[in-house]
């Protein structure tokens, strides 16, 4: 066996421990479909969210698209037991501010009072498709660009997903890497098993205390992770340095601790890309790239 495919055979069964966690004990007949064939399919422009009403939960698929060439962000949210989803948009918009106290304030609060269960970053020309296990129950799907916008009018639509489907993990599609976001002395990172290439199916796991999102932004080729510092460093020191990014970012929302997702990109070209997070750090405020969270990927 080649080394590369060893590799992927040891990542394969670390996908599967992951993947397997949540749906242990499900069962389901052995010709059922995969979750991937009948996903949540949801579109999202400028005009508002046009996606179901309710939906079979546990192992599901979203395929998110807008028709936005400049893209836009969707991000699944919902609210812990006792906690409106006010409450959460509430703390969320402070998470934005450019604030540092405010910020890392209004993290914390959301990652207390909601779970983050991704979402898609997507474009004209790149629709994404994520799948998840979500047990029944309401979730919230949130125009995250249009609240970073407008933070008073959140644009936003309510998913019921109701009884299991009674698929396991088995029933999901291979995915060929993954990606770990996760905490280490330097600050928070990410770790990546063979991503490389743009069209395949890739495992997210976030293994960090706090929220993360896996941003996927192209770049020149060349460009470097001092690049990246030097770049996130001027935007610390309040400075608007010359942006090393050459079009808008795909990839997966915010998930939080604990979370995993798989997600694959439609349309996305071959090329370098900036893997980065964000994210407000919940001491600094600072957005995780700016503590070192990013990490350049060339994808055939």
């Amino acid at each position: 066996m080649s080394q590369q495919l060893r590799s992927r055979a040891t990542r394969a069964v670390a996908v599967s421990a992951l993947t397997l966690t949540a749906v242990v004990g499900a069962t389901c007949p052995a010709n059922a479909a995969s979750p991937e064939d009948h996903p949540i399919e949801v579109t999202f422009n400028a005009a508002g969210i046009q996606a179901p009403e309710s939906h079979q939960g546990g192992l599901v698929s979203f395929r998110i698209a807008t028709d936005d060439a400049a893209g836009r962000q969707l991000q699944l949210l919902r609210p812990h037991a006792g906690v409106t989803i006010d409450k959460v948009l509430h703390d969320l918009a402070d998470s934005f501010s450019v604030t540092g106290g405010t910020a890392a304030a209004g993290i914390r609060a959301v990652r207390g009072e909601a779970e983050a269960l991704g979402g898609a970053m997507v474009t004209s020309a790149v629709h994404e498709q994520f799948t998840e296990e979500v047990a029944p129950g309401a979730v919230y799907l949130l125009d995250l660009t249009a609240f970073q916008a407008d933070p008073a009018h959140p644009v936003m639509k309510r998913l019921d997903l109701v009884g299991t489907s009674g698929q396991s993990a088995n029933q999901a599609r291979f995915d060929d890497g993954m990606v770990i976001e996760r905490d280490e002395a330097a600050g928070p990172r990410f770790q990546t098993e063979d991503m490389d290439h743009a069209h395949l199916a890739y495992l997210v796991h976030n293994e960090s205390a706090e929220l993360h999102e896996l941003q996927l932004r192209p770049v020149a080729p060349g460009t470097t992770e001092e690049d990246l510092r030097i770049y996130y460093a001027g935007i610390a020191a309040g400075r608007q340095p010359k942006s090393p990014f050459t079009g808008p970012a795909t990839g997966l929302g915010v998930l939080s601790p604990d979370h995993s997702a798989s997600i694959q990109a439609h349309g996305l070209q071959p090329g370098s890309y900036a893997l980065i997070c964000t994210v407000p750090d919940e001491r600094l405020g600072f957005m995780h790239a700016v503590l070192g969270m990013h990490r350049i990927v060339t994808l055939q």
